[in-house]
């Protein structure tokens, strides 16, 4: 290959190159170890805090780790940790504090088509979470404040009493720890979260009203050179050096990193005069950035970036730039509109799993509307108001654009967002198979044959007639059952500060991304690491859910009663009460012909041996472990009686009671069956096929291999 492919050799060089790469990137930046807990439980530590996550008691912080026992880290290369600080002091960003510290590598839960906080925590360095043990600490540098936290309390001061100050806020330093969830979700449904995220858009911005300003100046001075000096240099270096100070008081954000390095590589190859121009900066620009760091490619940004750019470029190179006329410009920027909403659509449902309809006509009025009003009324607003007082500009501009952006609310759902669901990788990469052959390849027709493959594929391959998922929320159970699209919920995992619930951070993405609609909720029992998330759930509009099986309140036992959902038959089993909230727990047994799934609850083998008693048939192709695989549960008639081939136990990792127990885990090995825990294994998932059952665990199928371990 390498004498026939004369270019061989040096893509050959390339990979090696970009292997060595990676493996230096990682064991310098990412390879960080720290003692067993039964060596060491408390480390002494030097820490500054990057930010902070909740400021209630007890505090959260995210905090940079630049001393840790007997060795010290560069500020760009150390490690960062999610740490609670259990102490009255409050606690600001930049502070710099020594304490002894209780550290365990960073690992959270695991599941399908829901945000990955591993990957996310892995792309923010963060490597470790513990706590700090010092009630009390010494803040050695409280009152000293970086540049960017400065800055950053100048746009909070000068916008302080504005309606939008999030808005602002964003604009000006990236950050968007001011928009609530409401806004977030307004701004991606309308298609407009781009214009937030500091990217190519805001860096160009800034780019040209550096360069037009140094530009205007010379010709002001009248400013005279010869003519051996290329002015247009020294404007473009001005530009770039505003760009630069931009991203960095934004704290290098990745995206306005990114958009800068593209925009370095665009100027010196214009100056340079090398040719192709366009193509060639993206190239550059693309491996200066994974030189930088090649764990960018985790980053959902560097795809809708750099497609972005590349879609730019070929409609440009399409438009004639002869006609003038003002109605060809608004022509030719739809045209650009309409093909990045193309060429961008199945990045959009893969990552986002839906489109913005409203997107499409919105970004034609708001990138105008940002490039020549909001942003450059927010620079002269805030450079003028170190000298001038502002306030009467500002509440005239902050009251135009609340106007605006309250007609934005009234835009009717059902335009702002379309939700498709979840959308496999593999639909994208051929999307994009079909554009490269439709637009290099002659024979137009060939680019059938991508998509007809994916249709021959998915009318011939054999699809699940149901399906089990058994999410991982650490210490609790909650889970999904599927049929034709219709779902049946049991159990809602735990909650934490009354705050945060597995159910509206998993379970509620995952019926979105799914497309689900869900028929019937159970509820086991009052635990709260089963009934943590139900408020969550209810507010969600599912309360009708829960009328099957509670048909009165969640208080009472469940309703004894048999059901079908779509095919498949329910049945739930009698207690007589226990008083005992776990072995009153809604035992539920799902089958159809050929397989069937037992959920037991929390109970114990007192209740095992009642069911026992009263002869019903509990014989099933998979198990949830009665309590989590606890040792008070799970006797060995009651196993035998089941005789499941599965067994999944819902447990933490690692966790306070250490479940599944070892005994129990020998009871179900006595009769061959193949266990499964969602603490060390993530979310479990069992497809039902005529024949067969077919597993899979979201750590095989969706871990990287330097985050598995």
């Amino acid at each position: 290959m390498s004498v026939y492919f004369k270019p061989f050799l040096n893509v050959l060089l390339g990979f090696i190159c970009a292997i060595c790469c990676i493996a230096v990137h990682f064991y310098t930046f990412y390879n960080f170890e720290i003692p067993k807990a039964d060596e060491k439980y408390a480390h002494s530590a030097e820490l500054i805090i990057e930010s902070i996550i909740s400021s209630k008691q007890p505090q959260y912080i995210k905090a940079k780790i630049i001393k840790f026992n007997d060795d010290s880290y560069a500020h760009f290369r150390a490690p960062s940790a999610m740490l609670s600080v259990n102490s009255s002091q409050t606690l600001l960003i930049g502070d710099t504090f020594s304490a002894s510290i209780n550290l365990k590598p960073f690992r959270s839960t695991k599941n399908f088509h829901v945000f990955d906080n591993e990957r996310y925590a892995f792309t923010q360095r963060i490597f470790f979470k513990g706590k700090v043990l010092n009630k009390e600490l010494v803040i050695t540098n409280n009152e000293k404040q970086s540049t960017i936290i400065n800055y950053r309390k100048l746009i909070k001061g000068v916008y302080s009493n504005t309606t939008l100050q999030w808005l602002y806020y964003a604009l000006l330093t990236g950050d968007k720890s001011l928009m609530d969830f409401s806004d977030k979700q307004l701004m991606q449904s309308l298609g407009l979260s781009h214009l937030l995220a500091i990217s190519g858009l805001h860096i160009g911005l800034i780019f040209g009203f550096g360069y037009l300003a140094v530009r205007s100046l010379f010709k002001h001075i009248k400013y005279v050179s010869d003519q051996t000096k290329n002015l247009s240099v020294i404007y473009s270096a001005v530009g770039f050096f505003a760009a630069f100070i931009y991203v960095y008081l934004s704290d290098f954000l990745v995206s306005a990193t990114r958009a800068l390095i593209m925009l370095g590589c665009y100027l010196v190859l214009y100056y340079l005069a090398k040719q192709p121009l366009r193509w060639r900066s993206i190239l550059f620009a693309l491996v200066i950035l994974l030189i930088i760091n090649p764990f960018n490619v985790l980053n959902a940004g560097l795809y809708l970036s750099f497609t972005a750019v590349a879609i730019i470029f070929l409609v440009v190179r399409k438009i004639p730039i002869s006609n003038t006329s003002f109605f060809y410009k608004i022509a030719s920027l739809g045209l650009v509109q309409l093909a990045l909403f193309l060429g961008l659509l199945p990045l959009s449902l893969y990552f986002f799993h839906g489109v913005s309809l409203a997107g499409l006509v919105l970004n034609l009025i708001a990138i105008p509307l940002l490039s020549l009003i909001v942003m450059p009324s927010l620079i002269i607003i805030t450079l003028l108001s170190s000298v001038f007082d502002m306030g009467i500009f500002i509440t005239f501009f902050d009251a135009c654009l609340s106007y605006v952006f309250q007609l934005l609310t009234k835009i009717p759902v059902f335009i702002r967002w379309l939700n498709i669901g979840n959308t496999d990788s593999i639909f994208v990469v051929f999307y994009y198979i079909t554009f490269l052959i439709f637009y290099l390849v002659p024979y137009k027709w060939l680019t059938c044959i991508p998509f007809s493959v994916l249709l021959f594929n998915y009318l011939v391959a054999e699809k699940p007639k149901w399906q089990l998922h058994v999410f991982d929320v650490g210490h609790g159970l909650m889970v999904l059952i599927e049929k034709d699209k219709q779902a049946l919920i049991y159990d809602f995992g735990p909650s934490y500060f009354n705050r945060f619930s597995r159910a509206r951070s998993i379970l509620l993405p995952y019926i979105e991304a799914n497309k689900l609609l869900v028929s019937i909720a159970v509820l086991s029992h009052e635990d709260s690491d089963h009934a943590g998330g139900v408020e969550h759930f209810v507010q969600a509009g599912y309360e009708s859910t829960f009328a099957t099986f509670h048909p009165h309140n969640l208080q009472d036992i469940c309703k004894v009663a048999k059901r079908d959902f779509f095919g498949l038959k329910i049945e739930s089993f009698k207690t007589t009460n226990f008083k005992n909230e776990n072995d009153d727990s809604c035992v539920i047994r799902v089958s159809d012909k050929v397989h069937s799934v037992l959920l037991t609850g929390d109970i114990s083998k007192q209740r095992e041996a009642q069911l026992l008693q009263q002869g019903y048939f509990l014989k099933s192709t998979v198990m949830l472990s009665p309590h989590h695989g606890s040792d008070t549960s799970s006797s060995d008639a009651f196993i035998k009686a089941v005789h499941p081939q599965i067994v999944i136990h819902s447990s933490a990792y690692k966790g306070q009671w250490q479940f599944p127990k070892q005994q129990v885990v020998k009871r179900y090995s006595k009769i061959n069956a193949t266990q499964y825990v969602t603490g060390q294994q993530g979310q479990i998932s069992v497809k039902f096929y005529n024949e067969y059952a077919q597993v899979k665990t979201a750590r095989e199928y969706e871990s990287y291999w330097f985050i598995k371990n």
